[in-house]
């Protein structure tokens, strides 16, 4: 029953094909179309082949001949010449049938579930269809919009249609017509950027017109555990550069409303990576760590699980850069307050 429905379905396309030449819009041979070459009185010449991806068919003794974008009647002509010039008919009577009809394809691409190339099964199908056909808009679009590229009348066409409009209000206006050779490209509509130390860093649609700037760190999962105290905004308001620090310390435990600002469309956020220190040598937990605020040597060292059996407080090297850059080597106290960049050591102990 498949095959039937695919057979038939293949028969309509040709059929519609053969009525549209009759109008007088001869159908262009494209990439993807099964053909089949006849010349009068030369049955071994007799050839089906499908036109490759360049436009290009193999014919005995003309080899590769190009007949992609042109019509049915043109080819017949370029293959009977090409005959004719090789000496190998005198007066060729070539006759092309198309088989099957593959080149009449669109190309959706970008946020959709399924990107690809896809036959136009009639030819007033219109952009919702192919949007369908291509299992719709992926989530993650929001209110995007549909770049339409293609060629109409010879020359060059590019619109944008806002998929709301599409979806909702489904009109001719908005729902445009698709032909071959178009290309549908799906962008992503009010969207903010959430990158740095978040759990799922990405692009997110806006759900509003705007959102609070913890809403927007919901989206992404929050922040993880390397992040730190402070954040990024920029983008643009009122057609001006608009670049905004963000204290966390101030939003999470202070609850300063005016520090939780509005993130627009088109905003990317960043959240920085907390300062780190070092713990190596004779420490349970030997790695990095984060600052927290006013750190001491003593809470640093707690955080690497303390000295083992083999290692002492009175052990301790604190490897620290200064002005210069240069690292100085430093025996700290252990109510020292620690730094971004500090690498503790301890020591083994002898006895």
């Amino acid at each position: 029953m498949i095959k039937f429905c695919i057979s038939l379905l293949s028969s309509l396309m040709i059929l519609l094909v053969s009525q549209a030449v009759v109008a007088g819009d001869e159908y262009a041979l494209g990439a993807g179309d099964m053909i089949r070459i006849q010349v009068f009185q030369n049955p071994e010449l007799t050839t089906e082949a499908r036109v490759s991806e360049t436009g290009e068919i193999t014919f005995p003794l003309l080899g590769s001949v190009n007949v992609g974008g042109v019509g049915i009647g043109q080819a017949e002509r370029k293959i009977a010449q090409g005959l004719v010039q090789g000496g190998l008919v005198q007066k060729p009577q070539v006759n092309i049938v198309l088989l099957q009809v593959r080149g009449n394809q669109v190309a959706v691409l970008g946020l959709v579930n399924r990107p690809g190339r896809y036959v136009i099964e009639t030819f007033d199908t219109r952009l919702s269809e192919m949007l369908a056909t291509a299992g719709g808009v992926v989530a993650s679009a929001g209110n995007g919009k549909a770049i339409l590229t293609g060629v109409r009348d010879g020359k060059p066409i590019r619109n944008e249609i806002d998929l709301a409009d599409l979806f909702l209000y489904q009109g001719k206006v908005t729902d445009p017509l698709v032909v071959r050779g178009d290309v549908v490209y799906i962008v992503p509509g009010n969207q903010v950027s959430i990158l740095g130390e978040v759990n799922r860093p990405g692009r997110y649609p806006l759900e509003n017109a705007s959102m609070r700037f913890t809403d927007a760190l919901a989206m992404a999962g929050g922040i993880n555990p390397s992040g730190g105290d402070s954040a990024v905004v920029e983008g643009t308001r009122n057609g001006e550069h608009f670049y905004k620090k963000i204290d966390l310390l101030s939003i999470f435990m202070d609850q300063d409303q005016a520090m939780n600002l509005d993130i627009a469309a088109g905003d990317s956020i960043y959240i920085h990576r907390a300062p780190m220190f070092y713990i190596y040598g004779e420490v349970q937990r030997p790695g990095a760590y984060r600052v927290e605020r006013n750190m001491t040597v003593m809470q640093a060292l707690a955080q690497g699980g303390g000295p083992t059996p083999r290692g002492t407080q009175r052990g301790i090297k604190l490897h620290r850069k200064n002005a210069s850059g240069a690292v100085e080597k430093l025996s700290p106290e252990l109510d020292a307050v620690i730094q971004a960049g500090d690498v503790l050591y301890v020591k083994e102990s002898l006895f």
